[in-house]
């Protein structure tokens, strides 16, 4: 089976704010999707829900065709979702590999990151 990621139907309230309404899109593996509009329009709502960050008000959120509810951005990580932001390096003295990495690096039998 084709690995994918869908969402079907979100919404997502906030106090007196509607972020989401009704979104759906699918993306299968080994493609790489911008999620592209202006400001407020909801797209880093989107990647929040997506990554585990933020719970959808309505609507299913689907991981190889199974429902998925992550509470934590690590339930994501753990189920091989990871979101990649625009603002890619957080520390500005590691590459952007290592930040992407960043607290999940591999590691040898006793725990060691190689950095070679």
């Amino acid at each position: 089976m084709k690995q994918s990621v869908e969402f079907r139907h979100i919404t997502k309230f906030f106090p007196g704010v509607r972020a989401l309404d009704n979104v759906s899109f699918r993306a299968e593996g080994g493609e790489v999707l911008a999620f592209v509009g202006e400001n407020g329009a909801g797209k880093s709502t989107l990647l929040k829900i997506l990554n585990g960050d933020y719970q959808p008000t309505n609507g299913e959120y689907l991981l190889n065709g199974v429902p998925v509810h992550f509470s934590t951005p690590h339930q994501a990580i753990e189920s091989g979702v990871s979101v990649i932001y625009q603002e890619r390096q957080i520390f500005l003295e590691l590459s952007v590999a290592e930040n992407i990495f960043l607290g999940r690096q591999p590691a040898g039998k006793l725990g060691i990151i190689d950095t070679a």
